[in-house]
């Protein structure tokens, strides 16, 4: 009896139908400031929270020459963003950072306008809380690891860096005004969602990691504090 049971069993479950998720498809819906009225109680509930938080979102601490605009291989947006993260991380570690990289798709504007800069703008640019970590890693890695920027058409990396894109690899690899030396031992500062094989880089994942424990929206912030410019750098750092 308990094998036919068994049985009865086996044959239900295996005639179940199992849905499985195949793909997924988005668009975005504008919806225009006013499409809607305002409930009197609702907007009273929320006004005195959105009061403090504008007081905090709202606060200027610096000023963009100029606009600075997300691109690839290079642009002024994320030529700035690694720079930036760059002086902002030396500052907290003695070790000498060879260079710094930024995740593309982390950089959440197209564009960051000219004028005044506020710390909602640094929320809007870079909304998520990652922290940065520096990476100790061989040339032969950081080989790879450029390789796959050149793949990906260019990533935001700091100055220190400079390579060609020859048929989806990099060429011609300068580090600190120097070849890249694939028998060195190099530093690299990134965000840990890279450094834990965010993005397809998951020849990262296990490599020791160093952590800043600070966000990397926060170094952002306490660059610009500090420099109250944000000045653009036209160079091409990675050309086609």
């Amino acid at each position: 009896m308990r094998i036919v049971l068994f049985l009865l069993v086996l044959g239900f479950t295996s005639c179940q139908k199992h849905v499985h998720l195949s793909d997924v498809q988005y668009r975005y819906y504008s919806i225009e400031e006013g499409s809607y009225p305002l409930h009197a109680v609702i907007v009273g509930m929320i006004e005195p929270y959105k009061t403090g938080v504008d007081s905090v979102m709202n606060v200027v601490i610096g000023y963009a020459e100029e606009e600075l605009v997300k691109g690839k291989p290079s642009s002024t947006l994320t030529n700035w963003v690694t720079d930036a993260l760059h002086e902002a991380t030396q500052k907290l570690v003695t070790d000498k950072i060879d260079f710094t990289v930024q995740n593309y798709g982390g950089i959440r504007i197209p564009t960051l306008a000219s004028g005044e800069v506020t710390i909602r703008t640094m929320y809007e640019l870079m909304p998520f809380d990652n922290v940065m970590v520096l990476v100790p890693m061989t040339g032969v890695m950081c080989l790879q690891l450029l390789d796959h920027f050149a793949d990906a058409g260019g990533w935001p990396v700091s100055q220190e860096v400079r390579f060609k894109i020859h048929y989806g690899k990099a060429t011609d690899i300068s580090i600190g005004g120097q070849p890249l030396d694939t028998s060195a031992q190099y530093i690299v500062a990134m965000p840990d969602y890279v450094a834990n094989g965010g993005d397809n880089y998951t020849f990262l994942k296990g490599l020791p990691q160093i952590s800043t424990q600070v966000l990397v929206r926060d170094l952002l912030i306490d660059h610009i504090r500090r420099n109250k410019k944000l000045k653009a750098d036209h160079s091409s750092r990675i050309t086609q």
